[in-house]
Parts: structure tokens; sequence; C-alpha cells
């Protein structure tokens, strides 16, 4: 029997063991769990409520406030502003109260500062994790409209593919906080603390309400498997294909540094903090995002062809394949 890799299980395993038994049929359900829908979406008389739910497990610094933009990401990639949130804390043997106080002010801190409420949840010591686990639920609750139901999976051919801020920012982060001891001698101490500072452009809840406000197809953020992961999982809910530009691709000079230190790929590192939006007015889009001092780059485009699934370097042309392991695993 082989054993499953570090990181999200595979598209094809999360399709096998868990979507196609999943039991989803009620009127009140609307979107529900699939390859890149990260959040389910109900209608409750005549409202809808989003629901995600996510776990930090590949940083050891900040977990507390990265737990908070996690969850809350995936609720603004449906175009609904997240409410609420519920805070699943398991805690390795031998920790104190000190360590459960630095991360509840962290998650409290950072939910102030996102207008989010902290609504309840579960703590606990146990001697099944030997590091703290931090698990969120995120509930956004919107008026209903149709127009309203952004889902990964609507993208559609023609649309541009358009990304806020840098790729890589939370990636970069956890690595400049996790491993400063290495890259400081390397890439310098001003790098690195710039890199650090990314964890203050984390959300993207503005980028998700304006996106809705613009016509967006489709929005996903950027989290494992980076910009290629999130591609192909759009292009994969959607049964279409794609083309993005490499060169096009915005990537920080510190976030580039790190990557080279680490011979890891930015475009296959973890991004919160960027969101991928897909639509037919990219202009539009861009302009909104813009108005409210949001970088917004053009970086490629939704085509029909469920086989072209491509990043074009150049002069070549390079398959993308489902998503494996985010490049983070490689060096945490």
């Amino acid at each position: 029997m082989e054993f499953m890799k570090v990181g999200k299980v595979s598209p094809d395993v999360m399709k096998k063991t868990i979507f196609d038994k999943l039991n989803s049929n009620d009127s009140k359900i609307l979107v529900s769990s699939g390859i890149g829908e990260d959040s389910s979406i109900l209608k409750l008389g005549d409202c809808l409520c989003a629901i995600s739910t996510d776990p930090i497990t590949g940083a050891t610094n900040d977990i507390g406030r990265l737990s908070v933009h996690i969850s809350c990401n995936d609720v603004a990639a449906c175009g609904i502003r997240p409410f609420g949130l519920l805070v699943t804390i398991l805690l390795p043997e031998f920790s104190t109260e000190n360590d459960l106080e630095i991360i509840m002010n962290d998650i409290y801190e950072t939910c102030d500062e996102i207008g989010v409420f902290v609504l309840g949840g579960h703590t606990e010591v146990t001697n099944s994790v030997n590091s703290a686990i931090i698990s969120t639920t995120a509930i956004g609750i919107s008026k209903y409209s149709e127009k309203k139901v952004i889902k990964t999976s609507g993208a559609l051919p023609g649309d541009s593919i358009v990304v806020s801020k840098t790729l890589g920012l939370e990636g970069a982060a956890i690595l400049a906080k996790d491993k400063s001891d290495l890259l400081i001698p390397a890439i310098g101490k001003q790098y690195v603390d710039e890199a650090k500072d990314f964890l203050s452009q984390i959300s993207v809840i503005d980028e998700g309400l304006i996106g809705a406000k613009c016509g967006a197809t489709s929005m996903h953020d950027v989290t494992e498997g980076g910009i290629f992961g999130a591609v192909w999982e759009i292009s994969e809910a959607s049964k279409t294909g794609f083309e993005i530009y490499e060169d096009n691709i915005p990537v920080s000079v510190p976030t580039k540094k790190i990557c080279n230190f680490f011979n890891i790929s930015p475009f296959k590192l973890i991004s919160s903090g960027s969101m991928l939006i897909t639509t037919p007015n990219p202009e539009k889009l861009i302009k909104a995002l813009n108005d409210k001092n949001i970088q917004a780059t053009k970086v490629g485009k939704i085509v029909a062809d469920q086989n072209r699934r491509v990043v074009i370097r150049k002069d070549e042309t390079i398959q993308i394949k489902q998503p494996e392991s985010d490049e983070l695993y490689k060096v945490v």
C-alpha cells in the first residue's frame, strides 16, 4: 500500500474517498464540497450563508493570525463578508497557559482588525500532536441573490485571469519567520524583515467583495499549491482549460530571494493574500482594486479546451498537472 504525501490530499484521492460519497441533495445547499470549492453555501430563507473550515499545520510562528485569515479568505472568495469564527485548538503536552494566551491574543487581535467575531470553539491539550494545531471555521452571511452565488466552478472560456498582490506572500512570511537564522546570512536582514511583514497583507476580504461587485465569474484564494494549484483547481471545477503567462505573474524580490535560497518555486508556494479572479471585464476589476490600493495583474485567460492547462514561459509551453505537495513542505 502506497502512503499519501505530506500536504493536501490529492484531488484524485479526494474525489474517490470523499466527494463521490457526499450527500448534498437538499435545496438549501447551493454549493457543497468539491475540487477547489473551499466553502459551502447555503440558502436559509432570504439569506446566503457561506461556511469554510481549515487548519494551520505548516507554520510555527503567528499561527493564531494565520488561522483567522485562512478560513475567512475562503468565505470572502464567495463574495461574502465573513461574520464569525469557530476555533479549535489542539495543544501538545507540556504547553503552558502563556502558549495558549499568545495564540488567543493573536486570534482576537486579527479578528478585530478584519471585523470578525469569535463565536466559540474547543481547546484541549493532547498527546496526539507534537505541535499546536489550530482549525478554524468561518461563517459569512449575505442577502440572497442568484448573482451573488460565486463559486470556483463558475469560470467561463474567454474570461481573463486576474491575481491580486504578489504571489508567495504567506509562504515567504512563514519561511522568513521560521528560518530567519538561515536566511539572514544568505539574503540579508532587510529582505527577511520585508517578508515577515507580508503577514499584514494576508487578508483577501476586500478582493472578494470587490470581485463580487465587478461581476467575477469565479474566485479562489491562492493557498496550498500556489498559483499553479489554484488555477488548476478553478479549471478542473469549471471543466475548462487555461493559459498562464509566467512573465506576467507578480512575485516580490524578497519572495524570489527566499525561494531561490531554498530552491523552491514561488508559483507552487502557499500564497494566502493573493486572490485569483476570473472575469469577462478585467479592466473594470483591476481599476476597482487599484482604487483601493490593491495591486492587480492580468496573468492569463480561461480557454474551452480542458486539455490545454498550460503556463507559457517565453518560447516554452508547459502542461500544468494537478497540484502536489506545497513547496513549503520541502523546507519546514
